[in-house]
């Protein structure tokens, strides 16, 4: 049951605090420490800021005005939360423990709603959502709302399902799988090419291999609207019907036709160039 003052009501709602994890590390994800050592915790406080050196305060008037009132159910009185307070302050002691376990908290329980702004305002090392726990190198622990990571992992799951499907429109080609991995390949400096006389088996595996790399990946490039446009400028440059010299694009007569793949994709779609592109798509039909 909500408990409301002037304008204030604990949320009825749950979150977790939980460990972010990074790979990369020099333990494996899921190793006793790949966080932190077995026993150890790490105790958060309220910081001071950095502009003036105060203490950075973690409610509003309203909070702070409900949690120095009788309805809380707190042994505190008016001015206790004040960051200001000169002598014995609330602030200056108050410590939320945290460890590689998941901690929960009810915010509509004072004391937990207490810790979860104190966690907040450690803007630092606590990613204030399970979206943002990556957002900086410096977040150790994250804050994950109720059913958030459920609809995390459902989202993980459809694009999945999305990415499979996507697989299965090329695995019976080896044309398909080849302009795939073309284009794939050509946003990794220094992939090998596939060669002409690749297996379908081969192309299989790799085509596989390219979704479980970088699953996000694979489905924007087979959903770019420009995707047929860069499979064509991939076959131009394996038969050197366009040439590179470091980012500029050229034709085999010099022509200059862009500084990125963008510039290309462009000038392949422009009407005015219908003369070049026709004599580049001759020379990669020559080529095969």
């Amino acid at each position: 049951m909500e408990k409301k003052k002037e304008g204030f009501s604990l949320p009825s709602k749950k979150v977790t605090v939980v460990p972010v994890r990074r790979s990369g590390g020099l333990v494996p994800i899921g190793h006793e420490n790949d966080f932190l050592f077995k026993h150890s915790a790490v105790e958060y406080n309220v910081p001071r800021q950095q502009r003036n050196g105060e203490l950075a305060d973690p409610l509003t008037d309203e909070e702070r005005t409900y949690f120095e009132s009788k309805d809380s159910g707190l042994s505190l009185e008016r001015g206790d939360l004040s960051i200001h307070k000169k002598d014995r302050n609330y602030w200056s002691t108050f410590t939320v423990k945290l460890d590689k376990n998941v901690l929960e908290l009810d915010l509509s329980n004072p004391m937990d709603y207490i810790r979860w702004k104190v966690l907040l305002v450690n803007k630092d090392h606590v990613a204030p959502s399970e979206a943002e726990k990556f957002n900086k190198g410096t977040y150790k622990f994250a804050i994950v709302e109720e059913g958030a990571q459920e609809v995390a992992k459902a989202k993980v799951a459809v694009t999945k399902k999305d990415a499979y499907i996507l697989l299965g429109t090329l695995l019976d080609s080896a044309t398909k799988m080849k302009n795939f991995l073309g284009v794939y390949n050509s946003t990794k400096p220094g992939t090998k090419k596939i060669a002409p006389n690749a297996s379908l088996e081969f192309l299989q595996i790799e085509t596989e291999k390219a979704l479980e790399e970088n699953m996000s990946s694979f489905i924007e490039i087979l959903r770019d609207k420009n995707y047929d446009t860069k499979i064509l400028i991939n076959q131009a440059m394996t038969a050197k019907a366009l040439v590179r010299e470091g980012l500029t694009y050229k034709t085999l007569e010099g022509l200059t036709i862009g500084d990125s793949l963008q510039d290309v994709v462009g000038f392949f779609g422009n009407k005015v160039n219908t003369e070049e592109v026709l004599k580049i798509k001759a020379r990669i039909e020559n080529s095969i």
